[in-house]
């Protein structure tokens, strides 16, 4: 099976990216992924727009848990259709997590696999909001050359990392969805 899937395309971002771009406070707020011990997300700052409660931060913030929004969310109502969204066309059952991340112009990424319960447990899709020429999310087969608006299924189970070779920060959304119908209608699009 493929490590992305493109699933769909025209999702409206521009009135997101303008409302980030007009609260920059809201990046690095919770900066535990970017500084935590020889973390691969160093090089980014991101928004916590919902995940475990940060009361619980620790040794096990990903294990099993029911995600809350974080006051992010309050600010940025522009995510609200976008996820909902979201969760409608990919038939889903749960929300998990959501982040807004960031990587400047020459930041990386570096290779990674996410394990822990949080991620073997949500299907993860990506969703562009800047991503200009030369920033490209990579995996075993192939890379995601995205356009904003753009959404992607991806495995978070196999090597991935992140290059934005561009002259703009790279700015995306990630969605946590538990959906195991989307999975069912993935393997059947696959295999015809």
């Amino acid at each position: 099976m493929a490590s992305f899937q493109h699933i769909a395309i025209g999702i409206q971002v521009a009135a997101l990216l303008a409302a980030l771009e007009a609260k920059p406070h809201l990046f690095g707020h919770h900066t535990a992924r970017a500084t935590a011990y020889d973390s691969p997300h160093r090089a980014m700052t991101d928004i916590w727009v919902r995940f475990n409660d940060i009361a619980n931060l620790g040794p096990h913030f990903t294990d099993e848990h029911d995600s809350i929004w974080y006051p992010a969310y309050a600010e940025l109502p522009e995510l609200a259709p976008i996820i909902f969204g979201l969760m409608a066309h990919v038939h889903g059952e749960r929300l998990g997590g959501v982040l807004i991340t960031k990587i400047p112009a020459g930041g990386r990424i570096e290779p990674h696999i996410d394990r822990c319960w949080h991620a073997d447990y949500y299907d993860k899709f990506y969703i562009p909001l800047r991503n200009d020429p030369g920033a490209l999310f990579h995996f075993p087969e192939g890379d995601i050359v995205a356009r904003p608006g753009d959404c992607y299924w991806f495995d978070n189970g196999v090597t991935h990392s992140v290059s934005n070779d561009s002259q703009a920060d790279r700015i995306s959304l990630i969605v946590c969805i538990k959906t195991d119908n989307f999975k069912e209608l993935k393997r059947d699009r696959l295999e015809d």
